[in-house]
């Protein structure tokens, strides 16, 4: 989904923001002040519809966040790291450190969300009536949360992969055929079938005026079609790097240079003539630093002669690094999340190669190739 940023923690979980959620959130913001409560509620002022509009949104999401937690706690109480939650233009993800180890595990954590938001709208419903004498504003906070967490509640029950409903189609594939591979590719399936007839009624609805609802309609489909294919490939890596380390996929031989080597020896040398995108400085063995291409881009060209590793360098203290024993799946998805084309590897606090983004997924295309993945079902 690209960067996401951290604004709170709850219960030990970092709660993140993506940029695409302060979008959504604008626009539900003011699609209910501007056309939804004006055309349930005719008296009230414009400063009311707003305050509502904007009250409701925000509200919303903290049911989606609630609906998140609920996830995560009954992952961690199964005994699955969940290390955060993210917001974004769909709603929320929560990110589990390892797949579920049974059937039962997917269930369960999978029909917590539904579960927590047709509660979340029974309650509201209830308390909306409460308020139904006392103050019409509140009342039409209430009635709206609970629609939208009855809808929200129904739509996660249908069987689109990853939707929680297919989540759950995983887990009665995997509990009736035994394999996980197999109940994954079934659930994918049934995933893009559903996110293609999203797709479909989209643009029918589009074809009949309904622009805005057809277009939404159809960019939920495109999304979900992505993530079913994105789940698939995402098993295919994991049943390729299940087995491996970082010790399994590191250079051992890396290329390094002494404190006082010219960038533009360490350009012409190592990242154009030998096509490396990193390069470890060491002093008498001791890893002292990295230089990357974006530390060499900051540097002026006319200046490459003049300037030594050791100043341009990021700091040995300063770089991510990974453990030797550190499982290679967790190597690419930190790769991956941080943004990097390589990750120096320890040993005892020693640098003893560097995985690198290119060489890692050299060994997963030849893995694929040869398609050495087996059915087992995710390690606990």
């Amino acid at each position: 989904m690209g960067r996401a940023y951290r604004v709170a923690r709850i219960a030990g979980i970092d709660i993140e923001i993506h940029p695409s959620w302060l979008l959504i959130l604008g626009f539900v913001a003011w699609s209910l002040s501007d056309t939804f409560f004006p055309d349930h509620y005719r008296s009230w002022s414009t400063f009311a519809y707003w305050a509502v509009g904007i009250s409701s949104a925000v509200l919303l999401f903290v049911t989606v966040l609630i609906h998140e937690m609920a996830h995560a706690l009954v992952a961690r109480h199964r005994g699955l790291p969940v290390p955060r939650i993210t917001l974004f233009i769909f709603g929320g993800m929560s990110h589990m450190s390892r797949q579920p180890a049974t059937a039962g595990e997917e269930f369960q954590i999978a029909a917590a969300g539904p579960a927590t938001s047709i509660l979340i709208a029974l309650v509201s419903a209830g308390l909306g009536f409460a308020f139904r004498e006392m103050s019409e504003k509140a009342e039409a906070i209430l009635f709206y949360l609970a629609f939208v967490n009855l809808a929200l509640g129904i739509f996660n029950i249908l069987p689109g992969f990853p939707l929680d409903g297919g989540r759950v189609l995983r887990s009665i594939a995997w509990k009736r055929s035994g394999s996980f591979r197999q109940a994954t590719r079934v659930a994918s399936s049934v995933g893009e079938l559903f996110g293609y007839g999203l797709i479909i009624a989209g643009f029918f609805i589009l074809l009949a005026g309904g622009l805005l609802d057809g277009l939404w309609l159809a960019f939920i489909g495109w999304f979900l079609l992505g993530a079913a294919r994105g789940e698939a490939a995402n098993l295919q890596l994991e049943g390729v790097l299940r087995r491996l380390t970082a010790r399994d996929v590191m250079q051992a031989e890396f290329p390094s240079v002494t404190p006082g080597t010219p960038v533009s020896e360490i350009v012409h040398d190592y990242m154009v003539g030998k096509g490396e995108r990193a390069v470890m400085v060491a002093n008498d063995g001791a890893v002292l630093g990295v230089i990357t291409v974006s530390d060499v881009r900051r540097v002026p060209r006319d200046s490459w002669a003049q300037v030594p590793a050791q100043r341009i360098m990021t700091p040995r203290s300063n770089v991510i690094t990974v453990n030797a024993a550190q499982p290679a799946v967790e190597v690419l998805v930190l790769l991956g999340e941080k943004g990097l084309n390589q990750v120096p590897v320890l040993e005892d606090g020693r640098m003893v190669g560097l995985v690198t983004r290119r060489e890692l997924m050299d060994r997963i295309q030849l893995a694929e190739r040869l398609d050495p993945v087996g059915e087992e079902p995710p390690a606990a």
